[in-house]
């Protein structure tokens, strides 16, 4: 919280206002109500019986990854229909019809009609299967991690409207005591106690306290947008809080990296795949054939049945499926990249929460000290034993304190919820 000493330009303010009305304080009610905040926006509404759990379902169905856990299913549905099929590839119809019309015209005929197949490799129909089992468990992967997803999103701005809500109550609070202070001066002015210039200073802290008020109104109207954002919710819960995880490490339980696993699981049997379609298909054709070789002749009718078997070819292999090579590696290095990064983060915000738990000792400690502080040069001003620039000192020591004490509380929070989304605990 900044300092509420008075500025320079506060202080012209206050000139300018005490200059303007010779009958000073007379008209006390019309300068407070000009220096008065207002806000534009209304703010949120705290409703007691919303649930997180609720905030956390708006927030899910309003997120822009939704459509992709669908498209995975109809990923899975399609490749496991490809592993349950008898035959490698698509039938095709073969037709070949032949005469001599344009040349001789004998009279010879020649039509042919068949379908040729391809058969599954040795393996080939088995990596299928075993693709439509890693893309389904992808589907299901990429649901836990849409909800880490959400739930860090919805962490964040949960814990930036507690630390604005809290900062604004206490420019609330702050704006009330100048208020009470600069009625005291006023008293004592009247009764020729103190000059006009403490009056004057009292009226410039109220000012100030009033430009923190602004700031701080705007700062939670800009929070409140991100929630409604994020959530479409005109209705933010009263309260917010987790606590802190049981497990505390990163393994293959984490939703990104159990996400990140399949892919890599997906991409060799997409590597296989890949081997199996550059090394070709034997081709089996069924046909049927009329034939004659002239007019005078009867048409004979036949039945066909060709085999193709590819062979060699390893170079072409190896050439059509390096990309799948290159993505499986890169999959690797992704994997190891981001453990480690996930680790490093878990490691600083247990360093983090440690630092914290000793600096909210020693800021309570502060804040009960600048109470007291604050309690006795109030009273010491108000019974006239004292001047005003110490209390306002002495107040502005307190405000800060217990700004200072809250947010650390606050942080203390926000570094739990960190801590369980660094470990993959959702909401």
């Amino acid at each position: 919280m900044k300092a509420l000493l008075p500025s320079a330009g506060l202080y012209l303010i206050a000139a300018t206002l005490v200059a303007a009305s010779p009958a000073y304080p007379a008209d006390v009610k019309a300068r407070e109500a000009v220096a008065h905040p207002h806000s534009e926006h209304p703010h949120l509404s705290v409703d007691k019986n919303l649930a997180v759990d609720q905030v956390y379902q708006a927030a899910m169905q309003l997120a822009p990854e939704q459509a992709l856990g669908g498209a995975y299913q109809q990923q899975a549905e399609a490749q496991r229909r490809v592993g349950r099929g008898l035959i490698a590839n698509r039938p095709r119809i073969n037709l070949n019809y032949w005469d001599d019309q344009a040349g001789d015209s004998t009279g010879l005929q020649e039509s042919e009609l068949g379908v040729a197949v391809d058969l599954w490799r040795w393996g080939e129909r088995r990596n299928a299967r075993a693709l439509a089992e890693s893309f389904n468990s992808g589907s299901q992967d990429w649901q836990s991690y849409q909800r880490l997803l959400v739930s860090g999103r919805l962490r964040q701005v949960l814990h930036q409207l507690k630390i604005r809500a809290a900062r604004r109550q206490h420019a609330v609070d702050a704006v009330a005591d100048a208020q009470r202070l600069l009625a005291v001066s006023e008293t004592r002015f009247k009764a020729g106690a103190i000059p006009r210039a403490a009056v004057m200073q009292s009226e410039t802290l109220l000012l100030a306290a009033r430009q923190q008020l602004l700031e701080h109104e705007a700062e939670l109207v800009d929070a409140e947008r991100q929630y409604v954002t994020l959530t479409g919710l005109q209705r933010r819960p009263e309260t917010f809080s987790e606590a802190l995880p049981q497990r505390r490490q990163i393994d293959q339980y984490h939703p990104q990296l159990r996400l990140l696993l399949t892919r890599r699981q997906q991409h060799v049997q997409k590597l296989a795949q890949q081997r199996h379609q550059a090394a070709g298909n034997s081709t089996v054709s069924l046909g049927v054939r009329r034939e004659r070789g002239s007019d005078s002749e009867p048409a004979v009718d036949s039945f066909g049945v060709s085999v193709s078997i590819p062979f060699g070819g390893s170079a072409y292999a190896d050439a059509a499926s390096s990309e799948a090579a290159v993505a499986l590696a890169d999959i690797d290095v992704q994997i190891k990249r981001t453990r480690l990064q996930l680790q490093q983060q878990l490691h600083e915000v247990e360093h983090q929460l440690d630092v914290l738990a000793e600096s909210i000792d020693f800021a309570t400690r502060a804040r009960d000290l600048a109470q007291r502080q604050w309690q006795m040069a109030e009273k010491a001003f108000v019974a006239g034993e004292s001047d005003i620039r110490p209390t306002i000192l002495a107040l502005q020591h307190y405000r800060q304190s217990q700004v200072q004490w809250q947010v650390l509380t606050l942080r203390r929070d926000e570094l739990i919820s960190s801590l369980r989304q660094t470990v993959g605990e959702p909401l």
